[in-house]
């Protein structure tokens, strides 16, 4: 991975990086910094490791955490009507989070 930097102004527990978004491989305009997410998040006790880190951009680190969010509320039983609002990218670590965050394991 690259050297994560935090940005000036932003929180101090979010590092970016110019590695490209897992989540929105194609983006317009393609320039821009995307941000470390961690898949169990730190803030419900997941590990700050590699393992549990993927690179992908601000709308799509936003969205992962609603839907995450979604899951968490509804006990991973999210309807396809709020699911499908969301890219396949989105949709895939909000699961693996929530999976993750049940069974306290990577």
């Amino acid at each position: 991975m690259d050297t994560p930097v935090q940005t000036l102004g932003g929180p101090p527990h979010l590092l970016t990086t110019r590695q490209p978004c897992l989540v929105h491989p194609k983006h317009v305009p393609t320039s821009h910094i995307n941000h470390e997410h961690h898949i169990w998040p730190k803030g419900h006790g997941g590990p700050d490791v590699p393992e549990n880190r993927v690179v992908i951009c601000p709308t799509g680190h936003y969205n992962t955490h609603r839907l995450l969010e979604e899951y968490l509320a509804l006990r991973g039983e999210v309807p396809y009507a709020i699911r499908r609002q969301f890219s396949k990218g989105e949709r895939d670590l909000a699961k693996l989070g929530y999976e993750r965050i049940t069974r306290q394991a990577l």
